[in-house]
């Protein structure tokens, strides 16, 4: 059974047995008030036709005069009198018209209402004896309805309440129909849109939310649309991972690369130091695949850290043999100006990652006869390490932007990148405990500033 024929039901039923409910309890209400009401007119219109018979027949009144002044009485639930003198004989008589004429009632109630309404047995005879003068002068019977639900009007207004009572329930049902309707519809509707929702976000469409007015169903909506937003965040995160898994490979092999061809070209000698070269690159190569699993991992949405003891200058100094070759190529100076033997413990990966991207970057947008030095110092406890490039600079509005992933600033759309290196970057320095931040001058060149703890706890 669908929600919408369940609806209806469960209103119509809900109308019905209150329309019931309610006819009952006015019923009942009604019954007894006016119950109470024709049984104190009855007391009353006994005594006065009592009171008035004494005294008309202590003084001698014609009973014609008598029947006039008697028939005043005849209400409900009173239907007849009869008066008889002492001995029994019969006097004078007065009845309503429909005790002596029930077919009278048809043209008013109908012949089926009359047919219920009249039955002998619902009637009984009072017999009161009349004292005048301290004797007996005559018998008054007054015929009634037995009981005041009896009655002429109690049972025509009893059936003009079943009657409206009905018409009040086809009435109550057509409304509640004509409701349930329109709200079942509603309810339809958004349910199937709902549905429908549910559907486009399963098959990855893009989609948007609508407010259905009615509060559970936009709550379900409101919690299908966080959980397409988490599914969209997860499948970002892990298209990041990836993209960041090849970035990383890219600048170890493309620094062999580099020197290779320098070898071949006779710039470079194959030395003890080249081959220190491709050994740490070799490292990186197979440090980054023996992590791929973990960062491509369903519930696993960064890599671990690693924390390390090592000398600052010496990494530095690996570093720059290794792009030495590249930088040279392009006619480009890398300086390392300090000299001071720092000791650091942190993560050797994340940190020279990042160091590698931030020159690659300052190689790539730095024109040739240019400059790119490296510098750091100890402040405190912490290490500020300079990266400081005569290139073509950055605009201002960029420097929060470029540490975005997959953003390229519209002065270099021309010069290939994924816009993902500095996002690794500030992804790297910030897992490590620190900050990373860039001050530019247009035509003037970049410093990138690296500031971390010497010794962190995590």
């Amino acid at each position: 059974m669908s929600l919408r024929k369940l609806w209806l039901i469960i209103l119509v039923i809900v109308s019905v047995v209150s329309v019931a409910i309610n006819t009952w309890i006015f019923a009942y209400l009604t019954d007894r008030y006016f119950s109470d009401y024709l049984n104190e007119s009855y007391d009353l219109h006994v005594n006065q036709i009592l009171d008035y018979t004494q005294a008309a027949l202590k003084a001698d009144i014609p009973y014609e005069y008598m029947l006039i002044e008697l028939e005043s009485h005849l209400n409900d639930p009173i239907i007849a009198l009869k008066l008889y003198d002492a001995e029994g004989n019969h006097l004078l008589e007065v009845s309503s018209d429909y005790y002596l004429n029930p077919q009278m009632g048809e043209g008013m109630m109908g012949r089926h209402m009359m047919g219920q309404m009249w039955t002998p047995s619902s009637e009984e005879v009072h017999q009161y004896e009349i004292i005048v003068d301290g004797e007996k002068a005559g018998i008054m019977n007054i015929t009634s309805h037995s009981l005041a639900e009896n009655s002429f009007v109690a049972r025509r207004f009893k059936d003009a309440l079943f009657s409206n009572s009905l018409i009040a329930v086809a009435i109550t049902v057509g409304i509640a129909t004509l409701v349930g309707i329109v709200v079942s519809q509603m309810m339809s509707r958004s349910m199937h849109d709902t549905e429908e929702l549910a559907n486009n976000i399963q098959l990855g469409q893009s989609v948007q939310m609508k407010s259905s007015g009615i509060q559970e169903i936009n709550g379900i909506r409101e919690s299908l649309m966080e959980l397409n937003a988490r599914l969209k965040l997860k499948q970002k995160t892990r298209k990041t991972l990836i993209d960041q898994l090849i970035h990383q490979t890219r600048t170890p092999l493309t620094i062999l690369q580099s020197h290779i061809e320098a070898i071949e070209d006779g710039v470079v000698k194959i030395d003890k130091k080249e081959i220190q070269t491709f050994k740490n690159q070799i490292s990186d190569i197979t440090s980054i695949i023996s992590n791929m699993s973990s960062l491509i991992g369903a519930s696993k949405d960064t890599d671990e850290i690693k924390i390390e003891a090592f000398e600052v200058s010496t990494l530095l100094k690996q570093m720059k043999q290794g792009l030495i070759a590249q930088f040279m190529k392009k006619n480009i100076e890398l300086n390392i100006l300090s000299t001071q033997e720092i000791t650091l413990k942190t993560d050797k990966y994340k940190l020279s990652q990042s160091i590698y991207n931030i020159l690659v970057n300052a190689y790539k947008y730095t024109q040739a006869q240019g400059r790119v030095n490296i510098s750091y110092e100890l402040e405190h406890d912490r290490l500020l390490l300079r990266i400081q490039d005569t290139g073509m600079g950055i605009m201002q509005e960029d420097f929060d932007k470029i540490f975005s992933a997959y953003y390229r600033s519209a002065g270099v759309a021309d010069i290939k990148g994924d816009g993902i290196g500095l996002y690794i970057v500030r992804e790297n320095i910030q897992s490590i405990k620190g900050r990373v931040f860039v001050e530019s001058v247009i035509g003037e060149g970049s410093t990138f500033t690296i500031d971390i703890p010497i010794n962190p706890t995590f």
